[in-house]
């Protein structure tokens, strides 16, 4: 040996060693419960693709979508309109009409 190398000697106490077994034990219970859950599956597959912004044909097919829904939303109406359950009443406000008075809701017979 050199006379300018030194020897390190290094001394572990008890409460070191409790905690690298720790750490120890930790890890193989870390590594056992990814081994008993197998390989996940691919997720990308599965999922839907992702919408990309600026797909015309995806965006319109939204719209017609949601104008399928409003006109059966609107369809809806027209019956319960027809069959007579609902009636409509049309009034004004308060408010000052044209000739300067108040206008009244009318009644309709």
């Amino acid at each position: 040996m050199n006379a300018n190398q030194t020897r390190y000697q290094v001394k572990v106490d008890n409460f070191t060693r409790l905690c690298l077994a720790a750490i120890c034990v930790l890890l193989v219970v870390l590594i056992l419960g990814l081994w008993a859950e197998g390989v996940p599956p691919d997720r990308a597959k599965a999922a839907d693709p992702p919408k990309v912004f600026g797909d015309s044909a995806a965006q319109r097919d939204e719209m017609v979508k949601f104008q399928k829904q409003t006109v059966e939303k609107l369809d809806e109406l027209i019956t319960l309109l027809k069959s007579g359950e609902v009636k409509v009443q049309v009034a004004q406000t308060g408010e000052k009409a044209g000739g300067g008075e108040n206008v009244r809701p009318r009644s309709q017979e």
